[in-house]
């Protein structure tokens, strides 16, 4: 998921050769038009899900040069890094129109409300907060 524009570039390129080949590869097997959309779809929604992951990962709050306190959504204290500063973030999965995409952000938590919360990024909006 790291990386500059021509990586990304080209692990999209990769991507796109595999759906194209899983596409036209499969011809004789993809009989109706029905199995034809079918695949496409799917094809779709995996390119479609790794644009966004690629994307959502750029968020400066993917990998944040340094700790800037984020404040409890519930109460409004200021939060407790969780993990600790230096710390590879944890990974987690999030569910979306185009299927599952994996982010990491930094992670909060507030000893007075006891929960774990996530500070808004460029690309997760409040509704998200707390995945």
């Amino acid at each position: 998921m790291d990386g500059t524009d021509r990586e990304r570039r080209e692990r999209w390129m990769k991507r796109a050769e595999a759906a194209f080949q899983q596409m036209f590869e499969s011809e004789e097997e993809l009989v109706t038009l029905s199995q034809q959309e079918d695949v496409a779809v799917l094809i779709g929604k995996e390119l479609a899900a790794f644009l966004l992951e690629e994307h959502v990962n750029m968020d400066p709050a993917a990998k944040p040069q340094k700790a800037v306190a984020a404040c409890c959504p519930k109460c409004g204290q200021p939060g407790i890094l969780s993990p600790k500063a230096g710390k590879e973030l944890e990974e987690r999965a999030v569910t979306t129109r185009a299927g599952r995409v994996r982010i990491r952000r930094q992670r909060w938590k507030c000893s007075k409300c006891r929960i774990i919360f996530f500070p808004e990024g460029r690309s997760i909006g409040l509704r998200d907060r707390r995945l």
